[in-house]
């Protein structure tokens, strides 16, 4: 299939993007042999080819997984030298405190429902002496979900015939369960962290909640 110049544009944009994250990871924490690393919402289908595994530099230290069976499977066929769990980030079957690192990329946007986005941040910051999280930037004008302009800022019922009108990337007329945050309400999600803005554009498309324990300066 013929593949588009916006397509093309997009996916150059979320590798940059990308890039740029791993960039901020890499100088704010040092990856060190014993470290042990929980990846929050692996997927061999979403992140292909340029997720936390393909840049870590100990992926056998890394426990990667999520909610859905098919994309771990998928992840794990791709990263072998990773191990991987089937869990909810609302309740992560780990003890506290037993990761170096939680890292998890563009995932919390996609928690639904009163105090889900509470909870899932609750658990990465009980099992993670540090944690790395990203989301979309609520306030970036261009949704990253659905390719359009100005979406999220529509009420529910405007964003349905919006999205069947011009959409390309959600089937037309379907509404994708999101829940994007602006930096305030991730600073209060992560009260403990530092927010940062990323930004490969003239505005911060990205946000990151980071906190960074002394010993991994």
């Amino acid at each position: 299939m013929h593949e588009s110049w916006f397509d093309r544009r997009l996916k150059e944009f979320s590798r940059k993007s990308r890039a740029k994250k791993f960039e901020l990871l890499d100088s704010l924490f040092q990856a060190r042999p014993e470290n042990r690393v929980l990846d929050v919402g692996a997927s061999g289908e979403v992140f292909l080819r340029y997720a936390l595994e393909d840049v870590y530099p100990h992926p056998e230290r890394i426990v990667a997984g999520g909610y859905f069976l098919n994309e771990v499977r998928s992840a794990r066929k791709y990263y072998p030298r990773c191990h991987f769990a089937v869990f909810d980030g609302c309740s992560l079957p780990f003890p506290d405190k037993s990761f170096d690192l939680v890292f998890s990329n563009a995932v919390i946007e996609h928690i639904v429902g009163a105090g889900r986005q509470e909870q899932f941040a609750r658990e990465i910051m009980r099992v993670g002496k540090s944690w790395f999280v990203t989301t979309p930037n609520y306030w970036f004008p261009f949704e990253s979900h659905y390719h359009l302009p100005f979406i999220q800022f529509l009420p529910a019922g405007l964003q349905r015939p919006y999205n069947r009108a011009l959409g390309t990337h959600i089937p037309k007329g379907r509404l994708e369960p999101l829940a994007l945050v602006s930096a305030r309400e991730l600073q209060r999600l992560f009260p403990t962290s530092r927010i940062y803005k990323v930004r490969v554009t003239f505005w911060p498309e990205t946000l990151v909640a980071c906190s960074i324990h002394p010993e991994q300066h």
